[in-house]
């Protein structure tokens, strides 16, 4: 759109970059996620008293290089405003065990609802929680219960 008129002693002194504007609509449409991370991999471990904040991009990179040949791999996202934590093991390039632990922290009393799935279903729930829209429903769960 242009601020212009006709008379031969006005300038265009703006041009409005309409595509621009959605942009910024966009930018400012991400609202701020309180979302932090702990992990175990062969080179990298991040611990959880570190409060480690993520995003979903920085999130997807770190599970992309969890190395299924380490033994003690694994993710976790706790979403500090929905008190939501979902944590990942990966078994093998494309085979992960999903896992959201029922009642989560000091009084868990050891039940969680478990899934082995591949990557795609996985990465796709994974989008949602970040989103913070309904994701549980995205993996075919079943109930377990520790012994701790």
């Amino acid at each position: 759109m242009n601020i212009h008129h006709n008379s031969p002693h006005q300038i265009l002194i703006q041009k409005i970059n309409s595509s621009e504007l959605s942009r910024q609509d966009i930018i400012s449409d991400v609202k701020y996620q309180d979302i932090t991370y702990h992990m175990d991999n062969r080179d990298k471990t991040v611990y959880i008293k570190e409060h480690a904040q993520i995003d979903f991009l920085k999130a997807m990179n770190e599970m992309e290089n969890l190395d299924w040949n380490y033994e003690n791999n694994y993710i976790t996202f706790v979403n500090n405003k929905t008190k939501e934590c979902v944590q990942f093991l990966r078994k093998s390039k494309n085979n992960w065990y999903a896992e959201v632990p029922i009642n989560d922290g000091p009084k868990w009393d050891g039940y969680a609802w478990s899934c082995d799935t591949e990557s795609k279903p996985i990465m796709d729930m994974l989008r949602l929680y970040f989103e913070e829209v309904p994701w549980f429903g995205m993996l075919s769960w079943k109930m377990r219960r520790f012994k701790h």
